[in-house]
């Protein structure tokens, strides 16, 4: 028995067709065919009902496949360690990440890991949160760096750190006027100097039918912001809805409505570098806010290699400096700490 065999055999399964399987494999669908006929010749039983498309796993089959998923996992464990072993002398990291994170996040952790660890090349893949998270559960990458409203029970993740979504006005436009206190508190958060209004529910109202450029459905912050606007039973006109890949959808929006075009949401990322001489009115979104976690994410049950427990430790250090710095309208973080 082959490791490939198992490999197989959870191909065909993930894609319930054994055309697809051989594709994504790179083989013939004949010698899978075959393949999988010898195997099921070998112990005595079917592990794939073909009367129906798609196939499906028989229960002989769910058993094979749950000890396949377990060696292929310790042969994963296995060559991790052994990476380990050689002390880290050479080796790739594949990290995804979004470009909102990626952009402000890794010119700050990359220099620490690779002081670290000089001989580990990191390679980077951008897409946005809900591919990565299919790259990490089907191990195609070592680490997703995302922010999602749930996540499986097949992966595992660490903290970060939490930014706000907050909610912006067009210059000048009347809801920003009236909303806005007369005497800002003395102890209040800011953001550039500039405080956060907090909106209460009933404000939050007044937004029904207003004009809003959103983000895709699609994205975990066009989910999330619509999440916010059905809680407050808030009808966007919605105006403008920015495209799937548009790198750095959120500043893009965020300098519509600078432009006048209408309301949009903004991260706290989003808002890094983006300067306008009359920039738009920035509101909290209720009492307590809305926050937006992000996480890095790996397989459950993978081997976790002392270089990549090393990156995770980097992203929580910078996250927590990064936000901190942000709100004190720091430009320039010193995160040399992170290698303690």
């Amino acid at each position: 028995m082959h490791f490939n065999d198992y490999h197989y055999i959870a191909t065909i399964a993930k894609h319930q067709s054994i055309t697809r399987a051989a594709e994504e494999l790179y083989i013939s669908q004949p010698y899978l065919s075959k393949f999988l006929n010898n195997l099921e010749r070998q112990y005595h039983t079917s592990f794939f009902n073909r009367t129906s498309y798609p196939i499906t796993l028989t229960f002989a089959g769910e058993r094979y496949l749950e000890y396949a998923r377990r060696i292929l996992d310790l042969e994963t464990e296995l060559k991790g360690s052994m990476q380990d072993i050689i002390s880290g002398s050479a080796g790739t990291l594949t990290i995804g990440v979004p470009s909102s994170a990626g952009t402000f996040l890794l010119p700050y952790v990359l220099p620490v890991f690779q002081k670290r660890y000089p001989k580990i090349a990191v390679s980077l893949v951008e897409k946005n949160s809900n591919q990565l998270l299919e790259l990490v559960q089907e191990g195609k990458i070592d680490l997703g760096v995302f922010s999602r409203p749930t996540y499986p029970d097949d992966v595992q993740y660490e903290f970060i750190f939490d930014e706000q979504v907050l909610l912006a006005a067009p210059p000048g436009h009347p809801f920003a006027i009236s909303a806005a206190p007369s005497e800002w508190p003395k102890e209040m958060k800011k953001w550039e100097g500039r405080p956060y209004t907090v909106l209460e529910e009933d404000t939050l109202k007044e937004l029904d039918g207003e004009p809003f450029v959103l983000m895709r459905e699609e994205l975990s912050m066009g989910i999330m912001t619509r999440q916010v606007l059905n809680f407050f039973n808030v009808t966007p006109k919605i105006i403008m809805v920015t495209p799937y890949m548009v790198t750095g959808a959120v500043q893009t929006a965020y300098r519509l409505t600078a432009q006048g075009m209408g309301f949009s949401f903004v991260s706290e990322l989003g808002l890094k570098n983006v300067h306008f001489k009359q920039a738009p009115s920035l509101f909290q979104i209720g009492k307590k806010g809305c926050a937006r976690t992000w996480v890095a994410a790996y397989k459950k049950g993978s081997y976790i290699p002392e270089s990549l427990g090393y990156f995770m430790r980097c992203l929580k250090r910078v996250g927590g400096e990064f936000m901190g710095a942000l709100y004190n309208g720091v430009y320039g973080v010193d995160l040399t700490s992170a290698d303690e």
